[in-house]
């Protein structure tokens, strides 16, 4: 783990490290929601999924840009789930302060997984240093 900690520090400007961060923030902010929405249950829990893939990924690769893959595995199934199920025919919910969070929540997703699939996209296809 701290190996892979030091080369995400590495590699990553202070712009990505504040993300980072702000993903870190809002995943655990769901826990505000577990009392009364399975859906923020399972965001909860997503975390914690996400978290051994991410290792797994990097002890097999030693990238740090492939980490993301495990949010690619973890956040799209997610994604597609909180639109079924909390956001389709449901714009009064979205009014809410979960329904807000929602919101915030799914655009970090959304944000994350394009520069997710960007970055393994073009390690996979040889476009990227994996390393660098």
């Amino acid at each position: 783990m701290e190996e892979m900690e030091i080369a995400i520090n590495a590699t990553t400007s202070d712009v990505v490290k504040i993300w980072m961060n702000w993903m870190m923030i809002i995943f655990l902010s769901s826990i505000f929601f577990t009392y009364k929405h399975v859906s923020a249950r399972f965001i909860f829990i997503s975390l914690f999924i996400a978290f051994p893939i991410a290792l797994i990924i990097f002890n097999i690769t030693k990238s740090p840009y492939l980490v993301g893959a495990s949010h690619i595995i973890i956040w799209i199934p997610l994604a597609i789930y909180l639109i079924k199920v909390e956001v389709i025919g449901k714009v009064e919910k979205l009014k809410s302060v979960y329904g807000v969070y929602l919101i915030l929540l799914l655009a970090t997703i959304v944000i994350s997984l394009f520069f997710d699939i960007r970055d393994t996209a073009l390690i996979l296809l040889g476009m990227k240093d994996p390393f660098i």
